[in-house]
């Protein structure tokens, strides 16, 4: 006879591995099915031939002084967590580097116009965006400099994963000071490592793994739920899904059996998943101008997004773009190492994914030489570009804030109908898209598998006394 699990969890990220490591850790008995062949999800490390480890997935511990669960969890691994020191970012006009002073007045504009638009009131209409605010009449960015102002306002794309016209003013900073923020660290050796050995304590409390064995039906039986996955089929008492937003919007129809409730389904539809991408660039050694002073570079623009057609080339979309490099040789690791990594955000990010990687780095590089003016600078020796957006297990970076709507009809209570149960409880979601506090997130994943490993240990117990 086939085994019954009390637990079945779809996926092997952050928020499935907390789970099974907690449902494991109650005495439960536990599955979990993993499409990709390595666990972490969205975790990913790229190791260069040296031996540097660099994230290209989820990469800091946000708020690591501020109470996030992840510091709790490297420190039982025994895992170092390193805070960078303070080192500044030069930001970088049509002209080259900005003076001091011009860019700490720009920063000012930008800190005072985001301050302007924390959870307004009274609420502004739901159609109405971040850029409404941030580019309309009475924006502190108006004030001087207007045009390198909107060009650093566009950093905030990074983050949000959005543009600035898609992004709700209505709900701009409504998590506040719930969502963990403030001081940020790296844990030593990459986050992927940090979930394979959350995964590795699963195992050791009994929990049950399998790779490459991507879910493609998961089935109520009424008082126990069946999922074929890898082309076998198996039985539990509940099912945990961690699959991403991204991936849950593009999954066929007859994944689920019956299939969503129509009120979820429509969340699933319209709650936004980002875009941000990671271009690595590794160099025999450090060219860029006071590679061992900087933290990194901002890059503003230098021509103008509406002049862009669909045919414009790499180098002219990146001209067209903000972009943030972090400088890896810099004083704020442990180990410096001769690697400059920029964040692509929407626009860049799509034309990138049109071209293969080779491409986009030659044009990146040349694109670098100009503006930090440094001719004769030797071409990289590795590279690594991110693929998120098309990649079939993510279909995008995380969950993004809120969007605008016509009738306000998304919001982020959007998030907490992601978290809720089906079929009884047998059915239960998890992941960064299901934490309305902290969406987006390693801490929301972490949370949302601590809150479903919780809630099903509790339905188990119930099942049992009954």
């Amino acid at each position: 006879m086939a085994k019954v699990y009390d637990s079945i969890i779809l996926g092997a990220g952050w928020s499935g591995a907390v789970a099974a490591r907690e449902l494991a850790r109650a005495g439960r008995s536990v599955l979990v099915l993993e499409a990709r062949d390595r666990v972490g999800g969205r975790a990913s490390t790229w190791t260069n031939k040296r031996g540097d480890k660099i994230d290209i997935g989820c990469s800091w511990i946000h708020g690591y002084n501020e109470g996030n669960p992840t510091r709790g969890i490297a420190g039982e691994l025994g895992v170092t967590s390193h805070l960078p020191k303070a080192a500044e970012n030069v930001i970088y006009g049509p002209d080259g580097a900005l003076p001091a002073d011009k860019a700490a007045s720009l920063r000012g504009q930008l800190g005072a116009a985001q301050a302007a638009f924390k959870t307004p009131f009274p609420a502004p209409a739901p159609s109405a965006s971040l850029a409404s605010a941030l580019f309309g009449a009475g924006s502190p960015l108006l004030a001087a400099d207007a045009e390198l102002a909107a060009g650093l306002a566009r950093t905030l794309e990074v983050p949000l994963g959005l543009k600035l016209e898609k992004a709700s003013l209505r709900w701009a900073g409504w998590e506040g000071a719930t969502n963990f923020s403030g001081s940020d660290a790296a844990p030593e050796g990459g986050y992927e490592a940090l979930v394979v050995a959350v995964v590795k304590q699963a195992e050791d409390a009994g929990a049950q793994v399998r790779l490459d064995a991507p879910a493609t039906e998961v089935k109520d039986a009424g008082d126990s739920v069946s999922v074929t996955a890898g082309g076998e089929t198996y039985t539990a008492r509940t099912v945990l899904s961690t699959i991403p937003l991204g991936t849950l919007k593009a999954a066929p129809k007859g994944l689920f059996s019956p299939p969503l409730p129509e009120r979820y389904a429509a969340t699933v539809a319209g709650t936004h998943v980002g875009v941000l991408e990671k271009l690595l660039l590794g160099y025999p050694s450090a060219w860029w101008p006071r590679a061992a002073e900087v933290g990194g570079y901002t890059f503003l623009p230098t021509r103008d997004a509406a002049s862009l057609g669909p045919n414009a080339t790499l180098r002219e979309v990146f001209d067209a773009s903000t972009i943030i490099t972090a400088n890896f040789a810099g004083p704020s690791l442990p180990n410096p190492a001769p690697i400059l990594l920029s964040y692509l955000s929407e626009t860049p990010a799509r034309a990138a994914l049109a071209h293969s990687e080779a491409d986009v780095a030659a044009a990146f590089h040349e694109f670098l030489v100009d503006r930090l003016r440094a001719d004769g600078a030797p071409q990289p020796s590795e590279t690594a570009l991110t693929t998120w957006l098309t990649d079939p297990l993510s279909r995008g970076a995380t969950t993004t804030p809120s969007i605008v709507s016509d009738n306000g009809e998304r919001s982020p209570l959007d998030f907490k109908e992601l978290s809720r149960p089906l079929w009884d409880g047998r059915l239960g979601f998890a992941g960064e898209h299901t934490e309305i506090e902290n969406r987006g997130s390693v801490a929301g994943a972490v949370i949302s598998g601590q809150r479903e490993a919780a809630r099903v240990d509790r339905l188990l117990a119930k099942l049992d006394a009954q």
